[in-house]
């Protein structure tokens, strides 16, 4: 979501006749979009912050750090604003005014999406901000604001504007975009909207509650031509102790149960997710818990991390954090060892198989090669040097590490709006 908030004022800010500068030293104001999520993340915004400051620039926090530590990074900054303000950002630019504090919830940055210029193939469409759930590890609530969804006029404008300039792929962003409703609208009926009036080839959204995905949503992904079968659902962990003091509203045998619905109901579905170890009512029991969900379920990717308390949310208030760090950093290791082992055998499910990816670049790894993703939103390397935005149908020859390797076998063309 940050990715999209910048890149919508910066287009904001050249319509105004400002550019935009590669390097530190050709700036003149340096704005810092912040992530709060987990303490690196803060902790490296503001250090850049500081750099920016000690070689004279004018700076401006922006985002998450901004909205959490409001006044207190003034001493940091010449200008703070709020997730939900970052229009303000003009103002204080044409103004030249500077010392002042912009984080009320209570207005709503329009999403000025026509000023949008630099167009990818691949885009991000913001649907719905804030998050009611307050999961007691959780600062998003602070700093996003309560739920809040956009119209489904403004949204289906946005889209077919990037349809017109040939997008190819869209993800639907939102804390929790299963939680959508606009004027009688639910999720599963707005992604039946857009599926209808919009021919952008691939439409992912990200991120579903597993307490909040209905079976309606599932069978909307199912019948749909361009929402395409990914869900990340974020686990969190495996243990129903754990995630009732995470205040997370379901049980590991419900967080099983979804999981297998998805894969019943669209086989071919990818199922990513998210694992925290180390919550500080974590015990060795509970760990194993988590594991065993991780065998049951067979995830295809997973982002895997240490807890690590963010004020002001409960469990940063109420629970000590005094799980040694090596026992963190052994669960983490075992994780990862235990995760890796299904997604190996989840890609090797693929060989032999054929697939359409969409090109996103040269590999990682090999110039000689190309990175691209299949429709379930997993990476793919194939022989060949390949524009950004091609269409290419392969067949999975060998899995190397967990990364499938396909033979191209044709470029798919999708018509394009005139």
């Amino acid at each position: 979501m940050n990715v999209y908030d910048s890149e919508l004022l910066r287009n904001m800010l050249e319509e105004e006749g400002f550019m935009s500068v590669n390097s530190l030293e050709d700036a003149d104001v340096v704005i810092v979009n912040t992530c709060a999520v987990r303490e690196k993340p803060e902790e490296r915004g503001i250090r850049y912050a500081k750099e920016a400051k000690r070689r004279g620039k004018k700076v401006i926090i922006m985002g998450c750090v901004a909205q959490k530590r409001k006044e207190k990074l003034l001493d940091v900054a010449d200008a703070v604003v709020g997730t939900r303000e970052f229009h303000r950002v003009v103002d204080i630019l044409k103004e030249w005014k500077f010392g002042v504090l912009y984080t009320d919830f209570g207005s709503l940055t329009s999403y000025f999406h026509w000023r949008r210029k630099n167009i990818s193939f691949s885009e991000f469409v913001t649907i719905q901000i804030g998050c009611d759930n307050f999961c007691s590890y959780c600062i998003v609530p602070y700093t996003r604001g309560r739920e809040v969804s956009r119209s489904v006029d403004d949204i289906l404008s946005e889209l077919t504007y990037l349809e017109s300039r040939g997008v190819k792929e869209v993800t639907l962003l939102g804390q929790n975009v299963n939680s959508f409703f606009y004027d009688g609208i639910d999720f599963a009926d707005f992604l039946k909207i857009i599926d209808k009036k919009v021919e952008i080839p691939r439409i992912y959204f990200t991120t579903s509650h597993p307490r909040d995905i209905s079976l309606k949503v599932i069978r909307t992904v199912k019948n749909s031509k361009h929402i395409m079968p990914w869900f990340h659902l974020p686990l969190q962990a495996g243990s129903t102790k754990v995630l009732m003091d995470m205040g997370r509203g379901y049980t590991k045998e419900e967080y099983i149960e979804i999981a297998g619905k998805i894969r019943e109901i669209i086989p071919e579905a990818t199922i990513t997710t998210d694992i925290m170890v180390g919550f500080p009512t974590e015990t060795e029991a509970d760990f194993e818990e988590t594991l065993d969900v991780v065998r049951k379920v067979k995830f295809d990717h997973a982002y895997m991390f240490i807890y690590s308390p963010r004020y002001p949310s409960k469990s940063a208030v109420v629970y000590r954090n005094d799980i040694p760090e090596e026992v963190k950093g052994r669960r983490l290791r075992r994780l990862i060892e235990e995760v890796n082992i299904y997604i190996k055998e989840r890609r090797e499910l693929m060989l032999g198989k054929e697939y359409e990816i969409l090109i996103e670049g040269p590999s990682k790894k090999s110039r000689d090669y190309s990175r691209g993703k299949t429709q379930g939103n997993l990476t793919c390397i194939v022989p060949g040097i390949f524009d950004p935005g091609t269409f290419l149908k392969v067949k999975i020859k060998e899995i190397i590490g967990l990364t499938p390797l396909g033979e191209p076998l044709q470029v798919i063309s999708y018509p394009v709006s005139s």
